[in-house]
């Protein structure tokens, strides 16, 4: 990514965390930075809606991917989290199991500790 559009993107996400529903930090962590960079979540996709996958890979399709989430985020920021970028790596890495496996690993995490 090239500067500037780098820059583009880290404005629309800093605006965009300062919405009250995103407290301008990670929900699960409660970091407002991380060296690793902060995201938004998909807590519920609506139908037709374009996800990362549906824009060009690299940076430039990285700014247009939240050029285009912007106002929906705006329009309606409760089907969002902002996460930062470990936390959502986790959170993506969790829906990939089942809801059965899920719990196991929720109930093994909680036996841990």
């Amino acid at each position: 990514m090239n500067n500037n559009e780098k820059e583009k993107v880290n404005r629309i996400k800093k605006e965009l965390a300062k919405l009250r529903q995103f407290h301008n930090r990670c929900y699960v962590c409660h970091v407002s930075w991380h060296k690793r960079g902060m995201t938004f979540h998909h807590v519920k996709y609506h139908i037709n809606e374009k996800t990362h996958s549906d824009f060009p890979s690299g940076y430039a399709g990285t700014l247009q991917y939240y050029e285009y989430l912007k106002p929906i985020i705006k329009k309606n920021p409760k089907m969002f989290a902002y996460l930062c970028n470990p936390h959502h790596q986790t959170v993506t890495k969790l829906l990939q199991f089942n809801k059965d496996k899920q719990e196991r690993i929720f109930k093994l995490v909680r036996k841990s500790r």
